[in-house]
This record gives structure tokens, sequence and C-alpha cells, in this order.
């Protein structure tokens, strides 16, 4: 698949919910093991929301649906990882022209414009233990994917592989921000949750995109 329009957009993101909505206890507990533990109850509420927002409406612009998704999240979630989340869909689809369609390569952008605004509101970088070190991996595939003239399915899966490799490379690191932060050395040894929410998410936009094929 080369183009993908506003509505297939807005029926994979209704595909992403469905999955993290399922895997809340599984988020819940990555999140147990080095936070708060209430990282999959945050998520599987926002993606709820997602689901009405997105079910009750119909859309021409792709950029549009980004946005219902990230200010959906952050409206429902708040707190930290409301904002994180909400920008990794919001962030790249601010000030952009109306599209009925949109490519790999801009897609891709998509998500390097969320890691570039996450780190700026943030101050993460990798070996952090947050998001960006699935983020940042991830964006990266993506834009290569995308540069070498890959389709959706393609750029995914190895979207897919990088933040997989992020996640299990977070293992390694002390964390530096949120509760994590005070377990010094006891954190290692377990992923970060939001990076492990994140390879949830692409995970099922490649499933959903392998689907219409």
């Amino acid at each position: 698949m080369n183009t993908l329009s506003a509505t297939q957009l807005k029926e994979m993101f209704l595909a992403v919910a469905q999955e993290v909505i399922a895997a809340r206890e599984m988020l819940g507990e990555a999140d147990r093991n080095i936070g708060d533990g209430d990282h999959g109850i945050g998520m599987s509420n926002g993606f709820e929301a997602v689901q009405q927002e997105l079910s009750g409406r119909d859309f021409s612009d792709v950029y549009t649906v980004f946005s219902t998704v990230g200010r959906t999240m952050i409206r429902v979630m708040g707190g930290a990882s409301g904002i994180i989340f909400g920008l990794l869909f919001f962030a790249g689809a601010k000030n952009q022209p109306a599209r009925a369609e949109m490519t790999p390569a801009e897609f891709a952008a998509m998500f390097q414009k969320a890691l570039d605004e996450i780190q700026l509101k943030g101050q993460a970088k990798v070996g952090d233990k947050t998001l960006v070190d699935g983020l940042s991996p991830l964006a990266a595939a993506l834009q290569e994917s995308a540069a070498a003239g890959a389709d959706f399915e393609t750029m995914l899966a190895r979207g897919l592989a990088a933040a997989e490799e992020g996640k299990e490379a977070s293992k390694a690191y002390v964390a530096k921000f949120g509760k994590a932060k005070t377990l010094g050395e006891r954190a290692v040894g377990y992923p970060d949750a939001g990076c492990v929410t994140l390879t949830v998410i692409v995970g099922a936009m490649l499933r959903w995109l392998q689907a219409q094929a």
C-alpha cells in the first residue's frame, strides 16, 4: 500500500485502539515493575475515548485524524503520559494543509516531528529510559524506509523491529525521569512501559495494513 486515505487512517486507529485496550493488563504490569502501575489503565481509557471520537465521525483530511487522536488522549488521560502520547499523534499534524491521502514519507515525517516535539518538551534523550528510547529508532527506521521507496507495510515492519530493539535496549538503562528514577539501579532489567506501549501501537498498525492486502 503506497497511500492511506483519511478513512483508512481512521480504521487503522480503531484497530490500534482495540489492541491497546486488550493489552491493558500487560501494560499495567510493565508499569508496575518500575512505576505507579496505572499506565495500562491510562492508555486503555485514552484509546476508549479515541474509539468514541473516531467512530462517530467521517474524515476527509488525514491530519485531522491524527490531531483528533492526539487531542483526545491529552484531554482524557491528562498527566505526563497523556501529553506524551497525545503529542505522538498531534505534534506532526499541527499547521499542516488538508490532504485526502498520506504517503509513507509523510507518515514517517509525522513521527520525526513527534520525536522532536517530545524531546523539546521533556528534554529526554536515548538512554534515559523513556518513550524516546523506542521512538527515536522507530522514527529513524520509518524515515530511512520511506526514503528508500518502501510501501507502508514494509516501512512499518522495519519500524516495529526498530521500536522492539529500542524497548529491549531500555532494559539496560537507569531511569532519569518519573518514579523509576527513584529506583536507581533497581530499574535495570525492566523495559520502559512507554516503549512497550509503542510496540503495541506500531504492531497494531502493521497488522491492520497486512489484513488489507
